[in-house]
């Protein structure tokens, strides 16, 4: 991450320490790290410590508590290298790792200087009902100085709810990206959960919440989603929630009549954007008429038949759902000349 004077967070996991002067070499990264950010407003730095038998075992070849109690010391370090740098812990691969266990060092990282204590999971396996117990008794056993925060993956598309999940269990430090990219699967969208707080925010944080100094414009996130997209070259899904392609489309009947049954929300108000109606093999009498509208031609009852008609057998011939505009406008202007013939 960088920040208007620079860098403000270095992430490094601990060496293998069977190689010889392995935690030197640790310890000289950290100063570099330390070092970087110096001056810097908000300068942070980030120790990633192994919390399970597991991931501790191949990660640095030592048990879970020896790894965690390493972490305490480089803590240490780095605040005694300079006070201003605040130092955060992340703890990899929390969801599969003794909740007793990391609860003691969460408290000693606390005591020793940590800022944030970060529960990860780390393989993104980890089902919200175990999540929300996972914060709740670390919450509870490491003390009221501990400020946890949360690092959720999506393998299995659960990263928001487990993102909630947190919330709901008071952690106020959760981490996300913008189309939820990171390796594999990604993480928690940030879209989705800026959305999700402007607009529900006493029900995830409780009724005196107030997160905002003012609330958010939340016009700008398809903006923004488009500009990352851009940028990154990860596509933007028709079905990808609050920013996706497919956002506000209507293609049915009775939807298009009584949007508001069958949407959470309005996107023409909350995000700016206008309402788009679609054609496909689902289309009814009314939705052909608006479309074909849309086209610049106004049909009578037969004619919005045979169009109706006409839709649906080409969506079935082609097998693809949603007729192009180019298409329908071409079988239109023949219905418009009188010849009535498929113009495909």
């Amino acid at each position: 991450m960088h920040g208007a004077d620079g860098p403000l967070t270095r992430w490094w996991r601990q060496p293998d320490v069977r190689r010889p002067g392995a935690w030197g070499v640790v310890r000289r990264d950290l100063e570099q790290a330390v070092a970087s950010v110096r001056g810097s407003r908000h300068a942070r730095v980030m120790v990633v410590v192994p919390a399970s038998e597991a991931m501790a075992r191949v990660m640095v070849h030592r048990s879970a508590r020896e790894a965690l109690q390493a972490g305490v010391d480089l803590v240490k370090r780095a605040r005694d290298l300079d006070e201003e740098v605040a130092v955060d812990v992340c703890l990899a691969d929390a969801s599969r790792a003794d909740h007793a266990l990391m609860a003691h060092y969460a408290r000693a990282m606390t005591g020793a200087g940590a800022g944030l204590v970060v529960l990860a999971d780390t393989v993104g396996a980890q089902l919200p009902a175990g999540c929300g117990e996972m914060f709740r008794r670390v919450r509870a056993e490491a003390g009221s100085e501990a400020v946890l925060a949360s690092h959720l993956h999506n393998d299995l598309g659960l990263g928001l709810a487990n993102t909630l999940e947190a919330l709901a269990e008071g952690v106020r430090v959760v981490s996300s990206s913008w189309l939820g990219i990171a390796e594999r699967a990604g993480m928690v969208a940030t879209e989705q959960l800026l959305f999700l707080l402007a607009r529900h925010a006493r029900e995830l944080l409780g009724a005196g919440a107030a997160p905002w100094w003012s609330p958010p414009g939340l016009t700008r996130l398809p903006v923004i989603a488009e500009m990352v997209a851009g940028e990154t070259g990860v596509p933007l899904g028709v079905t990808t929630p609050i920013v996706g392609t497919g956002v506000g489309s209507i293609s049915t009947g009775t939807p298009f009549v009584h949007p508001r049954l069958f949407q959470p929300y309005d996107p023409q108000e909350l995000l700016g954007i206008t309402p788009r109606v679609v054609l496909t093999h689902l289309a009814s009498a009314r939705v052909v008429a608006v479309v074909a509208a849309r086209l610049g031609h106004t049909l009578d009852g037969e004619r919005t038949r045979t169009a109706m008609a006409w839709d649906k057998g080409r969506a079935y011939r082609t097998g693809r759902a949603v007729v192009e505009d180019d298409a329908f406008a071409d079988h239109l202007d023949g219905l418009a000349q009188g010849a009535g013939e498929d113009t495909r």
